[in-house]
């Protein structure tokens, strides 16, 4: 792997494997730029990518011997210049550059190739391609032209008597400047070309072959002169090539997203089916595992009932009763993940219901770490189990620490209304189906070490942790019981830069002045007998049904 700056004499960093493999040492690299180390075939990629808006590209490095290391480059903007992040690719990975290295063959990396061809065959000229988009010039090849020229030309508006592209480009015909300085066409461009060094410009729109105009191919001569008829020529060749080559690179590139999509949605299929199937799994087995639990905690408390003043008798039954009520509390977190669990709802002001967080999640925060609030100033009502809700935000939190750890750090925990329709709704998540309306958005945000693409895709699994010890439920019964709630759970995590959980959960619109209440009307309680009707026979059973039943609910 090699960290570098673009420029030499900058930053360079490589480990001992790169070294070996290309057989030179930081400060030998760090004397040329990375372009000077790049295969000459590859030149014209890099440099687009360099240049343009795309960051990623795939290059061969050179070797002291003179071979090529198939490298895979991911670039950023460091402040004071370009830094790239180069990654050899095994041979597995190079074997399959044919097929998944389409954009290599972008239509800027094209354009350049077609820029220093056409310079090649026209020595002393330089070459410029500009692509139109809303009526405005997109910066496409400029190989020989000054950077602040090709900049200053990218989206300016094209228009009737603008330049030669521009001309060439609104009204779709070839334009002859033959000096620019004198010509009507460059008055506002002339001391940005004089700058440049160029002195005449020939220009040829090229055109899809449905006959879009698609940009313009300029040749730019460093005196005042007239194209001969062999350069016009090959001038009208070269527009020709390049319009098929946008075309076929646009399509190309629309095909590869398309595919891109596919896959996308092939994987959250995937995805959607493993997680109902484990909801179906988790369900069934926690149905069934809850009714033996029941009759074990429901015996064992009549056992303690009945038991003699006897401590060993005793503590082996409380044993037995703290045990199932374990086995129970896990049972009630499988129907959480399946979205079967028991909901208390009530109708509740969520502003009300978070500040209660602060005492109880005191313990799982560092003496470093703090935890701050950003609620909606106005009114929020929930309609769901305030003690769920409660565990959601919590389990959120203790995660925050846990990323946190012994560093500085913050939590922020928000909340904000908003309005979603159904396509914005399935962008957000396509495994659930929610409802067009009002939503809030319920962000649990730290800045802790976050969370590689590989954790992120198994975050939400049962059983799965990054943690040493631990093999809870965790964050698959908040999805549960996010679901059960009506909403949905989204993640946003960046290795080194932190995690931010979204919650979204259904608004209830509430009229002015209405209190939310979950009292319940009072029941005169009297001795009655009650039949007991059950699959399960121990729970008909007379020392079971009279039992206090304290597992999780059925």
């Amino acid at each position: 792997m090699i960290v570098r700056s673009a420029d030499a004499g900058g930053f360079v960093r490589v480990n001992p494997a790169f070294q070996t493999l290309v057989g030179f040492s930081n400060e030998q690299l760090a004397q040329k730029r990375f372009l000077d180390w790049i295969d000459p075939r590859d030149h014209a990629v890099a440099v687009a990518r360099l240049e343009g808006e795309a960051r990623f590209c795939r290059v061969g490095h050179l070797t002291r011997s003179g071979e090529v290391v198939p490298l895979e480059v991911r670039i950023s903007d460091g402040g004071t210049g370009a830094l790239l992040l180069g990654r050899c690719l095994d041979p597995s990975e190079r074997d399959q550059l044919g097929d998944e290295g389409v954009d290599e063959e972008t239509v800027r990396g094209t354009l350049y190739t077609i820029a220093q061809i056409v310079e090649e065959q026209n020595p002393g000229y330089k070459c410029s391609i500009l692509l139109v988009a809303d009526g405005r010039f997109v910066s496409g090849a400029g190989p020989s032209l000054p950077a602040d020229y090709n900049a200053a030309v990218d989206g300016y508006a094209i228009g009737p008597t603008v330049g030669s592209c521009g001309t060439a480009i609104y009204w779709n015909i070839p334009v002859i400047v033959e000096d620019i300085q004198r010509d009507p066409l460059w008055v506002d461009l002339a001391k940005l070309a004089k700058g440049a060094g160029v002195a005449a410009c020939w220009s040829h729109p090229f055109t899809s072959r449905s006959g879009k105009v698609l940009g313009a191919l300029a040749l730019y001569a460093p005196v005042p002169q007239a194209p001969t008829p062999e350069q016009l020529g090959s001038l009208r060749a070269a527009a020709r090539m390049t319009g098929l080559a946008v075309e076929r690179g646009r399509a190309e590139e629309a095909l590869r997203l398309q595919r891109q999509r596919e896959l996308e949605l092939q994987d959250q299929l995937r995805q959607a089916a493993k997680m109902e199937a484990l909801g179906v799994l988790a369900g069934g087995v926690a149905h069934d595992f809850n009714n033996v639990i029941g009759a074990i905690l429901a015996n064992a408390e009549f056992a303690l009932e009945l038991a003699p003043a006897n401590a060993e008798i005793v503590s082996s039954l409380q044993d037995i009763v703290t045990a199932s009520q374990r086995a129970g509390n896990f049972c009630t977190q499988m129907l959480a993940y399946a979205g079967q669990g028991t909901l208390s709802t009530t109708l509740f002001d969520l502003g009300d219901l978070l500040p209660q967080l602060s005492s109880l999640v005191q313990a799982a925060l560092s003496k470093k770490a703090t935890l701050e609030y950003d609620l909606y100033d106005g009114r929020i009502f929930i309609e769901g189990d305030e003690n769920q809700l409660l565990q959601v935000v919590m389990n959120l939190i203790t995660n925050a620490a846990e990323a946190i750890g012994d560093s500085q750090g913050r939590i922020v925990v928000r909340t904000e209304p908003a309005n979603y329709d159904v396509q914005t709704l399935r962008g957000l998540d396509s495994q659930v189906e929610l409802p067009a309306g009002r939503y809030v958005r319920l962000t649990v945000s730290d800045n802790g070490c976050g969370m590689d693409a590989a954790t992120v895709a198994r975050i939400f699994d049962p059983f799965f942790t990054t943690k040493l010890t631990g093999r809870g439920l965790g964050l698959a019964a908040v999805n549960g019981i996010v679901r059960g709630h009506g909403g949905t759970i989204l993640l946003d995590s960046q290795v080194g830069v932190g995690t931010t959980f979204t919650v979204l959960l259904p608004i209830v619109e509430t009229p002015v002045g209405e209190e939310a209440s979950s009292e319940l009307p009072a029941v005169a309680i009297s001795s009655k007998q009650i039949l007991v009707v059950d699959d399960e026979q121990a729970y008909c059973e007379p020392s079971c049904a009279s039992g206090s039943g304290t597992a999780a609910s059925r």
